[in-house]
């Protein structure tokens, strides 16, 4: 009933989490939760992806992700 898009920047995303509870199991479903900078809506989850799909995300999402090397 209800559609929300949310756009997160990449240079935003802080980590990246595959969650599968035991309801996920059972129906062979993932979230994908994307962790960002910020204290207000800092998580944002993908529900419903089969784990495949949510990990080939993972993969897409941290290919974009600049990492600053240690100083």
């Amino acid at each position: 009933m209800w559609h929300t898009d949310t756009l997160v920047p990449l240079e935003r995303v802080q980590h990246l989490d595959i969650a599968r509870g035991p309801l996920d199991k059972a129906f062979g479903t993932a979230t994908l939760v994307v962790h960002t900078a910020g204290t207000h809506n800092s998580t944002v989850a993908l529900p419903g992806l089969s784990p495949a799909r949510a990990s080939e995300l993972a993969a897409v999402i941290r290919s974009h992700i600049r990492v600053e090397p240690a100083a």
